[in-house]
């Protein structure tokens, strides 16, 4: 069910290693089994290079049979100082001669140093012709161990001068690999005293830089710390399960968890470990398309979990594997990419990663008796990953003061850039002002104290949409337009331009304005900056003589707005611009009539109970979504010289009867904002000619100018 957790990621390496050393050992000849000699011992020796093996494909051979003088020619003697034979259901015998030449009884201990075999057993005779069977794995609760000690440990007495053949078993759905050493007393005490120095000095390292670190994450409030500390605690706990000290110290009475921590704990610290990456590298900003490949890391992460508890165990396994040596890849190559891109915290993180790999190949070489047995390879693991968390925590720390430097830097351009704002927008004519998305005011100019003679010190509270005229029935009308318009520009978040009337406090008269509004970001908010100016005169217009124009427009209100406005500027030459003003008015709600009850086929009665539900701008988006009105187009033919103006409207509806409508009392229509007779009776109140065709589908508006104006 188990393997070399810490050789995962250098697989590749491990492949190229393995090819490079084929040939050397297929020139092994093949060893004789040989005794282990106490005295020439000196304390410790490997047992790998002294073990016969014998595969036991059954499973249920017993002792009887294996140490029978039928089955002594089927061992074969181990060419390798580490016996491996990788994942299978086989049960596996080893024999072991132990020759004491001392002149006195010996107890000595033998290590398997490989914490993850589900069931192990020891045989050897204390008495002739009886043996002696020691049972341990990590099958069985913690608390049954004969040496409660991480790796398996048994106690085997020698006697004096005499040769003891010691067998071993071992069995269950495991990598059967058997690093066996075998311990005088004294040697073994102080095997785990530097042990325990070293492990302790390692998880010290880990204890200490999540603590540290914790403790920045809550006074900096960056969550790269956060999740730079879930995720060393959690490789912490692949380290400690898979040397064995979780079992010991964690879990000791759950042997079924302690099976599946292991791919449980590897998917947990990948998923951690991708969720630190695209924090600590900022991927979605430096490098959108390596974000998505540690997205989809972090997803595998979560199915290697789940399925370790789920599914089958070496399947688990194996995938945890590789998904650790491709999360190695994608993480090292997102550092590159953030590196080259000028990201300078890349820098720290992919030598941290460089640390880390090198311990992986250091062990590599170590298991493959490429390297010798020494301090550097036997804790190059340790080593490589101590230096990656405390590598990792510099980089946040550079990272931070990187952040530091470019948060002063912009602080340092905002002020400067704020000043010569300050100076120009207070030195203009034009209203500039900021808004939230609800219209309320959060800055405003001096110049709106030129404009429309008001405070600005007491308008940010106010809202916008309180500053446009709406004191008469067409103003109110105007009011709805412009509304529906900014909920478009909310919408879409499109920069939009459009004309208002506004307030004014002194001026009985409402002012005209050209109005500019578009989005912009403050400080990661979104706000809404606008410019308010007074129509500059078209230099045009002294020049102008006639014009003739034909529009076609669709069933858009805001059209009618914006046409009148655009088919009304040249009367400017030949009119006061009030009676301008009435006239273009009048003009809007004749093209309304013709969207509204011609194309659209609105009636009036609807459109009351529309204005009074509050529905009715919704009403019109309906219509204009029917299929059987929304190719209905409103044809507008314009005309004007130094006599008149004429316009002629007409939509593709079914008409009206228009002799009753303009016989009717439009009073009441008024006052309530209906739309019949309102729209007709200010026409014919301001044009001097307002003409239906039969149909009633078609109008002629006329207005003459006086010569002497």
């Amino acid at each position: 069910m188990k393997n070399h957790f810490y050789a995962a990621p250098a697989v590749v390496i491990l492949g190229l290693l393995l090819v490079l050393t084929a040939d050397a050992r297929s020139a092994e000849t093949a060893r004789v089994e040989t005794p282990v000699r106490l005295a020439a011992a000196q304390g410790r020796a490997s047992l790998g290079s002294h073990m016969s093996i014998l595969e036991d494909r059954s499973g249920v051979m017993t002792i009887r049979e294996a140490s029978s003088p039928a089955m002594a020619a089927r061992y074969l003697p181990e060419m390798s100082n580490s016996p491996s034979f990788g994942f299978n259901d086989a049960a596996y015998w080893a024999r072991i001669k132990i020759s004491n030449d001392f002149q006195r009884d010996e107890q000595w201990f033998i290590e398997l140093d490989y914490p993850h075999m589900d069931i192990v057993e020891i045989y050897y005779r204390d008495k002739p012709g009886v043996f002696t069977m020691k049972k341990s794995g990590d099958l069985l609760p913690f608390t049954q161990r004969e040496v409660r000690y991480r790796n398996f440990v048994f106690s085997i007495p020698v006697h004096a001068g005499a040769e003891q053949t010691i067998y071993l078993r071992f069995a269950g759905r495991c990598a059967k690999q058997f690093p066996l050493t075998l311990w005088s007393p004294a040697a073994f005490s102080e095997k785990i005293i530097i042990e325990n120095f070293f492990l302790g000095i390692y998880y010290g390292i880990i204890m200490v830089m999540m603590l540290y670190n914790l403790f920045l994450f809550f006074f900096i409030r960056d969550k790269s710390y956060l999740f730079y500390v879930i995720y060393i605690a959690s490789y912490g706990l692949v380290q400690m399960a898979y040397n064995g000290l979780a079992y010991k110290f964690l879990w000791p009475a759950y042997p079924g968890w302690h099976n599946i921590s292991i791919p449980f704990l590897i998917g947990l610290a990948i998923f951690l470990m991708a969720v630190f990456t695209r924090s600590f590298l900022h991927l979605k900003e430096q490098a959108r398309m390596m974000d998505r490949c540690v997205i989809g890391i972090m997803l595998i992460g979560v199915a290697v979990m789940a399925y370790s508890i789920f599914g089958d165990y070496l399947t688990a396994i194996e995938s945890a594997m590789k998904l650790m040596v491709l999360a190695s890849l994608v993480i090292i190559i997102s550092a590159v990419v953030c590196m080259k891109r000028g990201f300078r915290p890349a820098r720290f993180f992919l030598i941290a990663w460089i640390f880390f790999l090198c311990g992986l190949v250091l062990i590599a070489l170590n298991k493959l008796h490429v390297l010798p047995v020494i301090f550097i390879t036997e804790y190059a693991n340790q080593i490589g990953s101590a230096l990656e968390v405390t590598l990792l925590s510099l980089a946040l720390a550079d990272r931070i003061n990187i952040i530091n430097q470019e948060k002063n830097e912009a602080q340092l351009a905002s002020i400067q850039a704020r000043e010569k704002y300050r100076r120009l927008v207070e030195g203009t004519n034009d209203i500039i002002f900021s808004l939230d998305e609800k219209w309320n005011f959060l800055t405003i100019n001096n110049a709106i104290r030129t404009q429309l003679k008001l405070d600005p010190d007491v308008l940010p509270p106010m809202n916008f949409l309180d500053l446009i005229y709406d004191e008469t029935p067409d103003a109110e009308v105007s009011k709805k337009l412009i509304m529906e318009k900014l909920e478009t520009f909310i919408a879409t978040r499109e920069p939009l331009s459009f004309k208002a009337a506004f307030k004014s406090s002194i001026i009985a008269e409402p002012k005209e304005l050209q109005v500019k509004l578009e989005f912009i970001n403050v400080e990661g908010k979104s706000e809404i900056l606008g410019k308010a100016t007074s129509e500059e005169e078209d230099v045009l217009l002294h020049y102008f003589d006639s014009e003739t124009q034909r529009l076609y427009i669709g069933n858009y209100l805001g059209a009618a707005e914006d046409v009148t406005q655009q088919l009304t500027r040249n009367m400017l030459k030949f009119m006061p611009a009030k009676s301008v003003n009435l006239a273009r008015i009048a003009l809007r709600e004749m093209i309304i009539n013709a969207i509204e009850h011609g194309n659209l086929d609105i009636s009036y009665n609807e459109k009351t109970r529309a204005i009074m539900d509050d529905s009715y701008f919704e009403l019109i988006a309906r219509r204009r979504e029917d299929p059987r009105f929304r190719d209905r187009r409103v044809r507008i033919d314009y005309s004007i010289d130094a006599t008149r103006a004429l316009f002629t409207i007409t939509d593709e509806g079914k008409g009206f009867n228009h002799a009753r409508v303009i016989r009717s009392n439009s009073r009441t229509a008024n006052r309530q904002m209906h739309a019949h007779g309102r729209g007709i009776s200010m026409a014919r109140n301001i044009f001097d000619s307002v003409k239906y065709n039969k149909k009633g589908n078609r109008v002629t508006l006329i207005k003459n100018f006086n010569p002497d104006g």
